[in-house]
């Protein structure tokens, strides 16, 4: 019986284990939020006419509070980036893993047909 169940089992596994095993590619790529315009520090009214006179009526409090915002934005614009440039490189390893598993599983149709 049991040489019967190992011919059985050469004879399913017989011809295709030829055939190489194509391991699908899988991953989950989570999009980075955008900053946006809602974080878009906005310049205080002190310094309107500045672009214009390069004068302003401002408080040194206020140039330093805008200071600081416009920095805080920046910081969320280079994390962004950071992230966009992550997520770029995991769409890259994903699109070359399924490269390889279409042409492994090509490979395998070939060698059937021959």
């Amino acid at each position: 019986m049991q040489r019967l169940a190992f011919l059985f089992v050469i004879f399913i596994a017989g011809p295709t284990s030829a055939l190489a095993f194509c391991s699908q590619p899988f991953g989950s790529v989570m999009l980075p939020s955008v900053p946006g315009t809602l974080y878009k520090p906005s310049a205080p009214y002190c310094l309107s006419g500045y672009k214009y006179s390069k004068t302003h009526t401002c408080a040194d409090w206020e140039i330093t509070r805008y200071q600081n915002e416009v920095d805080e934005y920046l910081e969320k614009l280079r994390d962004y980036a950071n992230d966009a440039v992550q997520v770029a490189n995991q769409a890259i390893t994903f699109a070359n893993a399924a490269k390889a598993y279409a042409k492994c599983e090509s490979q395998n149709v070939i060698d059937e047909l021959n």
